[in-house]
C-alpha cells in the first residue's frame, strides 16, 4: 500500500516538484457505478426507486441524472418532480425530497439525454442550478445535504424520483443515474 500522505516539495521557484505531483495523482482513485429506473409513468405520487452500493471509505464525488426521454411536469404550482437520496428508500438521509423540476405554475421540462449534476465534485446543485444548461429544467430547488456524502463502511443507498400533485404531462421513459466515488483511504500500489 502506498502512503496516502504525499509531501509536495517546492522546487525553489514557487512550483511543485513534478515527482511529488505524480505521487499525489497516483493516490487519487475513483470508481463509478450506475443504476436505471423502471419506466416512469405519468402518474402523480408514484415513486421510482433505484439502489446502488457505495464502497467503504469513499465520498460521493459526482451524482449525475440522465433522463432517457423528456420528463415534463403538469404545469400547476406544486407539480414538482422530487429527488431523494438516502440509506433507506424514500428516507432522505442524505438529500431529502428536493424538487429537481420545480413547477411554480408553469410546466418544467427535463430534456432527454441532458446530464444533470445533482452532486458535482462533492458539491450539491444550487437552486435553479440546471437552468443555464441546454435542456436542463428552468427551475429546481437547492439539493441541500441532510447527511454526509462520506461513508467509512460500504452501504446501500437509494435514489427516489417522485412526481407530485398532478400527473406528469410527458414521461414513459427511464432515468439513469451515474455515481462516481472518491476513495479516501490508503490506495493499492
Amino acid at each position: 500500500m502506498t502512503n496516502p500522505v504525499v509531501d509536495i516539495r517546492d522546487t525553489g521557484r514557487n512550483s511543485a516538484k513534478s515527482l511529488d505531483v505524480q505521487a499525489l495523482s497516483d493516490n487519487v482513485i475513483t470508481s463509478a457505478t450506475s443504476a436505471t429506473t423502471g419506466t416512469i409513468a405519468v402518474t402523480a405520487d408514484a415513486t421510482y426507486d433505484v439502489s446502488f452500493t457505495q464502497p467503504a471509505d469513499t465520498s460521493i464525488k459526482n451524482l449525475i441524472m440522465i433522463a432517457n426521454g423528456n420528463l415534463v411536469t403538469g404545469g400547476s404550482s406544486g407539480d414538482d418532480i422530487d429527488f431523494d437520496l438516502g440509506t433507506a428508500a424514500g428516507g432522505g438521509q442524505i438529500i431529502d425530497e428536493k424538487a429537481i423540476a420545480d413547477d411554480n405554475g408553469s410546466a418544467v421540462t427535463i430534456t432527454a439525454n441532458t446530464p444533470l449534476y445533482i452532486i458535482d465534485n462533492g458539491i450539491p446543485a444550487a437552486a435553479n442550478g440546471f437552468s443555464t444548461m441546454n435542456g436542463g429544467p428552468a427551475t429546481s430547488e437547492a439539493m441541500t445535504l441532510a447527511g454526509s456524502l462520506y461513508s467509512a463502511a460500504a452501504r446501500t443507498l437509494h435514489i427516489r424520483l417522485k412526481p407530485l400533485a398532478s400527473d406528469l404531462a410527458t414521461a414513459a421513459t427511464t432515468v439513469t443515474f451515474l455515481i462516481e466515488f472518491q476513495h479516501l483511504g490508503v490506495t493499492p500500489d
